[in-house]
Parts: structure tokens; C-alpha cells; sequence
């Protein structure tokens, strides 16, 4: 898989105050497609902060339909389905770029606060599921 094989999709709503940091944590090969309901400035951080390789779509949907609007819209083989809370480590992408099988992904996520611990414990859940054959990720 290569950079450029690799769309992550993100539904906004009044995110003006995560976006930025968001945003950083992308690499710039990476295309990015927002679905936003926001009332803030949030599509025009995106606009002024990632220019190239990014799409925002204005749409009033909730969160299930803009995943769905966004997956819709991108057409590279693989999706990456977030949140704009998200901040992806630096080797996020290199250490994504290293699969080359299957149909779906997914992984635990982590947390820099008060939810590392909730977080630790269901990465712990998740494994266990697997393990069993039962796909268990998080809607982020």
C-alpha cells in the first residue's frame, strides 16, 4: 500500500478547536475527505490549513451518514474512517503502509488522558475478540 492508495475520511462538526492538530498529524500524500456540519470555521481551517489533497463536503448529516457520504466520494482502494479529536503518531502511516492483505483493518486506539486507562482495557477486549474471529473496533 502507498500513501497515495490511502483515503482517511472525517466527519466534522464545530471542530475549529481540534482541527489543526488534526490536520498536522496527517501526512500531506495522504488525501483527506471531510464531511462537515459545522456552524464554526471549521471548513475554513481546513481549506486555509490542508489545501492540497483534501475535499470538504457541507453536508447537515449525522456522523454514520458522513462516514457513508465520504466513503462514497473517495476513490482510492483503502479508507481510514476517524475522528477529528485524533492525533495519528508520526509513524502512524509508515507502520499503515506496511499491509498488504485483507479486506478490513482495525485496530485499538489510545488516549493522552483521562480515557488512557478505559482505552488500555478495551485494546485488551479487542484482542481477545480477535482471537476469536470477531472483527471489534471502535467507531473512530
Amino acid at each position: 500500500m502507498h500513501p497515495d492508495e490511502v483515503t482517511v475520511i472525517v466527519p466534522t462538526k464545530n471542530e475549529a478547536h481540534n482541527i489543526g492538530a488534526f490536520l498536522k498529524s496527517l501526512p500531506r500524500a495522504v488525501k483527506l475527505i471531510v464531511v462537515d456540519a459545522s456552524d464554526d470555521d471549521t471548513p475554513q481551517l481546513i481549506s486555509t490549513l490542508r489545501p492540497a489533497h483534501t475535499t470538504v463536503v457541507r453536508d447537515r448529516s449525522n456522523i454514520t451518514q458522513a462516514r457513508q457520504i465520504g466513503g462514497e466520494r473517495a476513490v482510492t482502494p483503502w479508507l481510514l474512517f476517524t475522528d477529528a479529536d485524533v492525533l495519528f503518531s508520526p509513524a502512524y502511516f509508515d507502520r499503515l503502509l506496511t499491509y498488504h492483505a485483507g479486506d478490513v483493518l482495525y485496530g485499538p486506539k489510545q488516549s493522552l488522558d483521562e480515557y488512557a486507562r478505559y482505552y488500555r482495557w478495551f485494546a485488551r477486549g479487542q484482542r481477545w475478540a480477535d482471537r476469536l474471529g470477531l472483527p471489534a473496533a471502535t467507531g473512530a
